[in-house]
Parts: structure tokens; C-alpha cells; sequence
């Protein structure tokens, strides 16, 4: 059996039937990956106060493992892995990526030092870091392009599911092994064994991925697999494409700032334990995901009934402006009201990527969407990770004291915002425009 076998076929489309009917088991298997994939990358997040004690490390050690240790295998693999999604069988890789980011958690569980807890987040980070682009081909290829918003609706959830989770169940299931030291596995710290804990269940959900057949392509412009061809063809998106990961440049600034630093602000500046935090954190995170995969989801196909340029984004743009408020989520004098910020923030970017995600796979062809989907990935991660604690270093120096790291992300969190919103603006004015006919979407006549 091959691992990784080209795909047969022309650039022939399928018959219109190959969209009419959704097939629902594949969305919740992906879903429910997906979830996996996320509850795992973000399950340091609530921990890492813990896991800083335990091994010794520093504050700068520390974001090194939870910025670049994950954003390292998004900036050299996501293109490479994408590729191979745009290209070749999708199901097989997906349970590659699957069973890394188990191996990485349960792998965790068990470091000792810095340069040990960095491995093993590296190794958890080439799954979950480039499995989105995959789960996303594959949802776009069973349902019709005019309800791709509402399908990937399901997809959003069970992302904001999956960051939710980690808190919750991170959180919440070291409080309960500090509390009952003797559980699961005695002598081992609670982060550890939450870890592990987490991790075999993730191993467990690898199982039923191999139950996926992979799906007909649609929407094929070019069936050539020639890297020179691809290349063109983002060259004639370049406006789009470039203004589209400005957006997303700038709001990964402020995403990964919180999710980064969230849980460090709630122990330094709020004085709560995981234990304490991370039951409400994960529902503000579900319920924000919830919220805002709904509307997104809603908006963005309504968002291509309009008659106006990119109309699809529209939503993105005014997501953006109404979530630069929040930024002060972190000063809020209250818990209350560091929730309430929080989740208005939240919302605002669960509709923004779910939006980003819908518009690629509406507005490019089937060839280019992993691709291009990488690529706003890699921007998320490496900006949300090395970048953001670089910055965050550099403006904690000018903002001292006890809220010194509130004032620094919310500072952060308003500039970027700003930035972001005029990205999504002009990714609409240099939109693709969207064919009629079922076939690959026509490229834009860019001028600059």
C-alpha cells in the first residue's frame, strides 16, 4: 500500500450531483479531528505556570516553547504538507498529522528539561499546526460552493471547541490530580499526567480517520501538479492574496497575544490558579466560537448575495472593527469584566476565520485552496507565536509593574486591529470573481 499516491483524473469536472448531497459523517469525523487537533496545541497554554516551576525554565524559555516550538513546523512544513494536499490523497496524511500531535502530547508528559518540553511541543505542533488546510480540502469537496459557509460552520465550532477544551479540560483536570496526587500515576506532577491523559485520548480518535475514502476533487482549474503553473497562478492573486494575509498578519498578533499570555495574566495580575480559571476560560472560548462560527458562517453566505466586489469578506471587515474595543480585555478591573472583553474579542475572530476560510474556498480553485490556506496559517502561527512574545518582551520593558503585560496586549491588540481591518478592506476591492457555472473561479484583473 502506498502512503501518498498521486490522484487520477484530468482537470475534468465531476457532475453538479457530486455536490447535491452533503455527506455529514465525514464533516463530524473532521470536526471531531479537528477539535483533537486543537485541545492538544492549546493545552500547555493554561499549564505552562506549572510546567515553568517544574522544569526550571524562564519567561523567555518559556515563550520559546509556546511560540516557536509550534510555530517552526507551520512556517517550514504547512506549504510542503499543502502541496501535497492540493495534489494527493488527503485521508492517508491526515491521519500522519493525527497520530504526531498524539505522540507529541503523551510525549510531553515525560520531559525533563527545556530543550525536552520544546521537542516534544515541536513534534505536536507538525500535526496540529498543519492539519487545518487538510480538514478544509476535504469539507470543500463534499458540499455545494454556496453552502461551504454553513458547512464549515460545524468545522468552526469544533475548532473553538478545541481551544475551549484545553483550557477546560486542561485546567480543570489539574486541579482535580493536585487534589488526588495518587489517580493515575503516582509521583507524576498534575501537568504531566494531564498531558498524558489528553494525550492517549487524542491516540484513541487517530482510529476512526481510517475510516475516511477520499473524495472526488471539484472546482479543478489545472490538473497539472508542475510547481511553476501554481506559482503563476498565486502571482495573478497576488493583490487578493497579499491584502488577505495582511488582515490575517495583524489580527494573529492580537490572537496569539491572548492565547499565549491569557493564562500567565490571570496568575500574575488576577491571582487565579488553573484550577480556578480554566473551567470559565474554556466556556468563554466555546461559547464565543459558537457564537461567532454562527454568525460568520450565516454571514458569509449571505455575504455573496450582494452585488459588490468580495462581498464574501465583508463580514471579516466589520468583525475587525467592532472587536478593536475588546483589546482591553486584559486592564478590565474586574474578572467579570475581563470575561465579557474577552469574549466579545473572541467572537470577533471566530467570524473573521471562519470567513477567511469560506472566501478561499469559495473564491480560489480546488488546487490552490490548501495552499493558500497554509500560507494563512503559517502567517497566523509564526506572527501568533515568535513575533507576538518578541514584541510582547520588547513592550513589557516600557509598560513595568503588576499590570504592566495587561497594558502591553491591550496596546497590542488596538494598533493591529486597525492594521487588520485595512487588509480585509482591500482583499475585497482585489477579490476573485466568483463564476455561476460550477466551474473554477475566474482570477481578478489586478491593477494596482
Amino acid at each position: 500500500m502506498t502512503l501518498l499516491s498521486p490522484e487520477a483524473g484530468s482537470g475534468a469536472l465531476p457532475p453538479a450531483v457530486a455536490f447535491r448531497k452533503t455527506k455529514w459523517s465525514v464533516v463530524w469525523l473532521l470536526t471531531l479531528t479537528l477539535f483533537s487537533a486543537l485541545t492538544v496545541g492549546g493545552l500547555l497554554a493554561p499549564l505552562q505556570e506549572a510546567a515553568k516551576t517544574d522544569l526550571g525554565i524562564n519567561d523567555f524559555q518559556l515563550a520559546m516553547i509556546v511560540g516557536s516550538a509550534t510555530a517552526i513546523p507551520a512556517a517550514v512544513l504547512s506549504l510542503p504538507i499543502a502541496w501535497l494536499v492540493d495534489h494527493y490523497t488527503r485521508a492517508r496524511l491526515l491521519v500522519i498529522l493525527a497520530s504526531l500531535w498524539a505522540l507529541g502530547t503523551i510525549g510531553t508528559a515525560f520531559v525533563q528539561d527545556f530543550y525536552g518540553l520544546f521537542a516534544a511541543r515541536l513534534v505536536a505542533g507538525v500535526g496540529a499546526a498543519t492539519a487545518f488546510p487538510v480538514v478544509v480540502s476535504l469539507i470543500a469537496d463534499v458540499c455545494m460552493p454556496e453552502r461551504r459557509g454553513r458547512s464549515m460552520l460545524l468545522l468552526s465550532i469544533g475548532a473553538w471547541a478545541g481551544v475551549g477544551a484545553a483550557f477546560a479540560i486542561g485546567g480543570l483536570l489539574f486541579g482535580w490530580l493536585e487534589a488526588h496526587p495518587t489517580a493515575f500515576v503516582e509521583g507524576m506532577p498534575a501537568w504531566r499526567e494531564a498531558h498524558l491523559i489528553v494525550g492517549i485520548g487524542a491516540a484513541i480518535l487517530v482510529l476512526p480517520l481510517l475510516l475516511i475514502r477520499e473524495p472526488a476533487r471539484q472546482e479543478v482549474e489545472q490538473a497539472t501538479v508542475a510547481f511553476k503553473p501554481a506559482l503563476q497562478a498565486f502571482w495573478k492573486r497576488r493583490y487578493f492574496l497579499g491584502a488577505l494575509y495582511v488582515g490575517n498578519f495583524a489580527g494573529s498578533l492580537a490572537e496569539g497575544a491572548a492565547a499565549l499570555w491569557m493564562g500567565s495574566v490571570l496568575v500574575r495580575q488576577y491571582g487565579q490558579s488553573p484550577g480556578q480559571f480554566g473551567g470559565w476560560v474554556g466556556l468563554v472560548i466555546l461559547a464565543s466560537g459558537i457564537v461567532g462560527s454562527v454568525i460568520g458562517g450565516f454571514a458569509a453566505d449571505a455575504g455573496q448575495k450582494l452585488k459588490m466586489r468580495g462581498a464574501i469578506l465583508l463580514p471579516a471587515v466589520i468583525a475587525t472593527l467592532l472587536s478593536i474595543p475588546a483589546s482591553a480585555y486584559p486592564i478590565m478591573p474586574t474578572v467579570v469584566g475581563f470575561a465579557w472583553m474577552l469574549f466579545a474579542l473572541l467572537t470577533g475572530g471566530a467570524v473573521v476565520n471562519l470567513v477567511n476560510s469560506a472566501a478561499i474556498a469559495v473564491l480560489l480553485p480546488n488546487e490552490e485552496r490548501a495552499t493558500s490556506l497554509a500560507a494563512l496559517a503559517i502567517v497566523g502561527k509564526f506572527v501568533g507565536g515568535p513575533v507576538t512574545a518578541a514584541i510582547i518582551a520588547w513592550m513589557t520593558m516600557l509598560f513595568k509593574g503588576p499590570s504592566g503585560l495587561g497594558l502591553t496586549l491591550t496596546w497590542l491588540g488596538v494598533i493591529t486591529g486597525f492594521i487588520s481591518l485595512a487588509g480585509y478592506w482591500f482583499a475585497m476591492r482585489f477579490a476573485p470573481e466568483v463564476s455561476t457555472d460550477g466551474t473554477a473561479p475566474e482570477p481578478p484583473v489586478e491593477t494596482a
